[in-house]
């Protein structure tokens, strides 16, 4: 075993797990558990034959990895292999870009993300930021980073790649998908018409939150707040946004969760105290807790409790339907739109040699016990729209029967 082979040992351990478990899979005896006490003759098993498929790839392997990829590789392989598609590791530089992300400051290009039908796409681009002057547009999917063209972008993929020191540029191909009234070109590009920019990466203060205010009623005045997503900053920067339209006199709230993909649970404790004054938010089960925990709110509620209208859609994640959830369970405000995403589990960030561990440790029921991974937060009116039309408020079907109701509930 050559000095190389040995470097790779622990990591590609992974890669044999996975390989193993395609092909019939390990009986309970045979579980190995990474770390400094590594079982003996299992362990000598899994190096051998680690050994051997990394001397494998080197030989035969049209781009054999180098020692970084194919690390990062395994421990993703490994953390995967049951199943869990939330699951990543992140190295240290990926790392360090996401906490960057969750603080709502960095060097970037200005985009929200999203992911859907496998990839990365954008779910908003920020006001005044190089994307927007770029030309980038909500919906559009990435397709290249620098040259390196796929179809399958994870988030983090695409996070670690824009995001950098700023005044530097990076090249991006992105795919705008066709609409209604054009076609397909070809068939290469099924999705829609690939374009490419170079941006220059500027500090971005990430908007937390968007605040207006509707007057269509003279007796009625409609306060919204649309929060993006569950950073840290989510809990602080809403109650402030909320606690100014209550001192502008608003009579009723409108909290617009569409298209925003959750974040800490923290915040989403936070964020549903604000309008609940007590009582369970969440109740968590874990895998290394024999009861179900419940969490209750935990924070200072507004100085008001207005009459609420809470809008979702089907990007309406993780988060976002903690909070649509407990206020249907406690009968706090009226949910609109339709369906949310229906991912009801935990994932817990896990430090791992220089980088972290992210997976799921725990899947969470409402306030009152209702299960909604993978169906969903149902709203209590539905209203059905496309994606391009909530940017739109003259289309914003969604947006306009929340501010009815608005004002219905505060008459």
């Amino acid at each position: 075993m050559n000095r190389t082979t040995k470097i790779f040992t622990l990591a590609l351990t992974v890669m044999v797990l996975v390989l193993i478990a395609f092909t019939g899979g390990f009986a309970t005896s045979q579980i190995v558990f990474l770390g400094e006490n590594v079982r003996g003759q299992q362990n000598s098993s899994l190096q051998r034959e680690v050994s051997e498929m990394f001397s494998l790839m080197q030989r035969e392997a049209l781009y054999p990895p180098d020692e970084t990829t194919a690390t990062a590789g395994a421990l993703n392989g490994l953390l995967q292999s049951n199943g869990d598609r939330y699951a990543r590791f992140l190295p240290e530089e990926e790392l360090k870009s996401y906490e960057e992300g969750m603080q709502g400051v960095f060097g970037g290009i200005g985009v929200l993300l999203g992911e859907d039908m496998g990839t990365t796409y954008v779910l908003q681009v920020y006001e005044g930021t190089p994307a927007e002057a770029a030309g980038i547009q909500k919906g559009d999917y990435f397709y290249g980073v620098d040259g390196e063209t796929r179809d399958d972008w994870l988030i983090s993929d695409i996070s670690s790649r824009v995001r950098g020191e700023v005044g530097t540029d990076v090249e991006i191909t992105m795919i705008r998908p066709w609409t209604e009234d054009s076609m397909p070109t070809s068939m290469e590009h099924p999705l829609g018409e690939p374009y490419t920019v170079t941006i220059t990466r500027d500090i971005i203060q990430a908007p937390v939150t968007e605040v207006k205010t509707f007057d269509e009623d003279p007796d009625n005045k409609v306060g919204y707040v649309r929060l993006f997503e569950f950073n840290r900053r989510a809990t602080e920067e809403l109650s402030g946004d909320i606690e100014q339209l209550i001192s502008e006199g608003v009579d009723s709230l409108i909290l617009d969760l569409r298209s925003n993909p959750g974040g800490d649970l923290g915040q989403a404790i936070g964020v549903t105290s604000l309008f609940i004054e007590s009582g369970p938010v969440v109740q968590i089960e874990a895998a290394n807790q024999p009861v179900t925990e419940v969490l209750n709110v935990n924070g200072d509620s507004i100085s008001k409790q207005l009459p609420l209208v809470v809008l979702v859609n089907g990007a309406s994640a993780s988060a976002s339907e903690i909070v649509s959830a407990a206020i249907q369970d406690h009968e706090r405000g009226i949910v609109i739109g339709t369906d949310t995403f229906g991912k009801a589990s935990v994932q817990s960030q896990i430090p791992f040699r220089r980088g972290a561990a992210f997976m799921t440790t725990a899947h969470y029921l409402t306030a009152m016990g209702r299960t909604i991974d993978d169906v969903g937060v149902a709203p209590d009116i539905e209203v059905v729209m496309s994606m391009g039309d909530i940017a739109n408020p003259d289309t914003d079907l969604q947006l306009q029967r929340a501010i009815e109701e608005a004002i219905s509930l505060a008459r």
